[in-house]
């Protein structure tokens, strides 16, 4: 089999989640310029909320997974009003906020420990049936992963793009003050992204729970290349977050296939983003001094 076409299928197909899990992570990245670390637990909780679902009310996992992003939607805005925004309205600083979320990404990691407990959970489903995309076994939930993230991308992207909230959302991303000068509402706005992207980390932490396990360090394992492929691509909007992150996936699955660990595959690409992000901020600079 052709080694190109089974990267790029196992790639585009096994990290399908970690897209969908980078768009949402942008959104509030651009909004608020924070490195939210809870967001990992975001994940982490779509994918406990899609198995408790499913194994307490005996429902497919069709019938859980949008009820479970829908619920790691609510709580992502209630973490903002909560902690964040009476953190922002008392003007912690940039390093403090970052703080804060890593100790409510732990508060939730432990509370998920304490309510779900300690045992491995493992999604109550059958077998997943076997489609052969370019000669490459692929198992149907990995399909619809990747048919969620083509239409939860295509979704925003118009979304941000085509509609009044989009424009809203624009403006307020580029310039608060302005935003709020032109009669935009900035916490009707600031709420629907919260929302929109603890949608798309349930979302992905159901895809990554069925596809494997649930633990309560799922979303954690994801959180440094979801971090890394926002920063990189970031620079070139949405569309350069999608991008990345499906190079991403491609570039993860060659190398575990070429080395025969993934150990091995995420060391070096951790290296390569290192390297990207070095050489790309020294062109800035170098620019910006011009």
């Amino acid at each position: 089999m052709d080694f190109l076409t089974q990267s790029l299928v196992l790639g585009l197909t096994e990290y399908a989640p970690l897209v969908l899990a980078a768009i949402g992570f942008a959104l509030l990245y651009r909004l608020t310029g924070l490195i939210n670390v809870a967001y990992s637990e975001t994940i982490t909780l779509g994918a406990y909320f899609g198995v408790w679902l499913n194994t307490t009310y005996t429902l497919d996992f069709y019938a859980v997974l949008f009820p479970a992003g829908l619920m790691a939607g609510v709580l992502s805005v209630a973490t903002y009003f909560l902690i964040f925004r009476p953190a922002k309205q008392r003007n912690v600083g940039a390093l403090e906020m970052i703080i804060i979320s890593f100790g409510l990404s732990i508060l939730l990691r432990y509370g998920l420990q304490f309510v779900f407990g300690y045992p491995v959970r493992f999604f109550d489903v059958p077998p997943p049936e076997t489609v052969y995309v370019l000669g490459v076994g692929v198992g149907t939930f990995r399909l619809l992963a990747v048919a969620s993230a083509v239409v939860l991308s295509l979704l925003l992207f118009l979304f941000i793009q085509r509609t009044s909230y989009g424009l809203q959302i624009r403006a307020l991303t580029s310039d608060d003050d302005l935003a709020q000068a032109s009669g935009i509402r900035p916490l009707a706005v600031t709420t629907l992204i919260w929302f929109v992207a603890g949608l798309a980390g349930g979302l992905a932490g159901a895809f990554l729970g069925v596809g494997s396990s649930v633990a309560p360090f799922l979303g954690w394992r994801q959180f440094l290349f979801i971090l890394l492929v926002v920063l990189v691509g970031g620079s070139w909007g949405l569309s350069g977050v999608i991008g990345v992150g499906i190079l991403t996936g491609v570039a993860l699955a060659a190398m575990t296939l070429l080395f025969g660990q993934g150990l091995y595959a995420q060391l070096v690409l951790i290296v390569a983003f290192m390297v990207i992000l070095k050489v790309r901020r020294s062109r800035l600079t170098e620019s910006a001094k011009v």
